[in-house]
């Protein structure tokens, strides 16, 4: 198949993947072959999103109004996200994964990740590398990662164990009303806790299967919180990128030397009602999710706003981008971008592109390309990733 016979798609760098070096040069090259795929490498934070968005833990948190935490458990890493009444509230990580033991057909240990080791010499378990593996020691690995999912669900103290296998910063203690689970090891879980077959553990050569069967064990006492998700295996990316085209009003302020853009992450500091003076406050929190060293931010804005609101925003904006790189870029849905854009441009203590764009509806997790500019106007194309329901 030739590139030119694909008309639209997504590549997200996830997981293991995502932490080798080479990543993000990755990323970039395909982003430029490819061409109007949404291509980006996703830090723990963002894969996490991703996964509760994909899972459908996300539109579940909304319809029935409760809180539900989304464990989207993979090869390398659980990537955790809590959503309240479909709001995204906390992301998280940690190295608990059905790949972080493999072995060969012969039952030899080929395969250790180094971020468990602690936890084999602590509870005493003869597993290395080249022998042949006992099922009982792959039985007490698994057992203790999976009491460390119960922990962070807030069902346990959080144990010194687990905080060691955190990815990312710890989080903030929680009550959740559901609890679904999503990744490969996803279809191994929410099954009767029976005894696994060595015919099920033998089958991709790894400890998924005797993980999710851990974890339906551990989790045996809280079968009401437990609901199952629409995807599972496939929760990151479901779907394509939606692609949305439109050419922002001649009303707008740019720097045509950094254009074209391709591929920028949007935050969303508000998903509700906005508060110009959180724009700072609320958008690093989100800012967190991203790896990436250029963002956009996007807001409503007032519908008629005065000249102090203009400038609230504008260093509220400033404060904002004085933490990341790149140009300053701005997406509104109310019609003030060449206003904003020229307070912006002169409360710049040192020099620094903007480009600020109206007119355009947008959400966390979305992309922006930014063409060159066509009269007094500028092409704008909004990736939306799809999932399916």
């Amino acid at each position: 198949m030739q590139k030119e016979e694909i008309s639209t798609g997504a590549v997200i760098i996830t997981g293991e993947t995502a932490r080798k070096e080479n990543a993000e040069e990755v990323s970039k090259n395909l982003s430029e072959y490819l061409g109007d795929f949404v291509v980006a490498t996703a830090g723990p934070k963002l894969e996490s999103l991703l996964a509760g968005f994909g899972s459908g833990a996300s539109d579940m948190s909304k319809k029935l109004n409760r809180t539900i935490i989304n464990l989207d458990i993979g090869g390398g890493t659980t990537n955790v996200s809590i959503f309240n009444c479909g709001e995204c509230e906390q992301t998280f990580a940690l190295d608990i994964g059905g790949r972080l033991i493999k072995f060969n057909n012969g039952g030899e240990v080929t395969y250790i990740s180094k971020r468990i080791e602690f936890l084999k010499e602590k509870l005493g378990i003869n597993i290395e590398k080249g022998k042949r593996a006992e099922l009982k020691d792959l039985q007490i690995i698994c057992e203790r990662l999976a009491q460390s999912l119960l922990e962070i669900c807030c069902l346990k103290e959080i144990s010194e164990d687990t905080e060691r296998l955190f990815i990312s910063e710890g989080f903030e203690h929680f009550k959740a009303d559901y609890i679904s689970f999503s990744g490969g090891i996803g279809e191994y879980i929410c099954k009767d806790a029976r005894n696994i077959s060595i015919q099920e553990i033998m089958k991709h050569n790894d400890i998924g299967p005797i993980l999710g069967n851990s974890i339906s064990r551990e989790f045996e006492d809280y079968k009401d919180k437990l609901i199952s998700p629409k995807e599972k295996i496939r929760a990151t990316v479901i779907g394509a990128g939606n692609h949305s085209l439109t050419i922002s009003g001649s009303t707008i302020a740019f720097d045509k030397s950094v254009l074209p853009l391709k591929n920028i992450p949007i935050i969303k500091p508000f998903e509700k009602e906005e508060n110009l003076h959180e724009i700072c406050a609320q958008g690093m929190k989100k800012l967190e999710m991203y790896e990436e060293t250029r963002v956009a931010i996007s807001l409503i804005g007032p519908k008629s706003p005065s000249y102090e609101e203009i400038k609230v925003m504008g260093n509220e904006i400033i404060n904002f981008f004085s933490k990341v790189n790149g140009p300053i870029i701005v997406i509104l849905e109310n019609d003030f971008a060449k206003a904003l854009g020229q307070i912006i441009s002169l409360s710049l203590k040192e020099k620094r592109e903007v480009i600020c764009i109206d007119k355009i509806c947008a959400k966390n997790g979305d992309y922006v390309d930014i063409g060159l500019p066509i009269g007094d106007a500028i092409p704008v194309v909004i990736k939306t990733l799809i999932y399916s329901s």
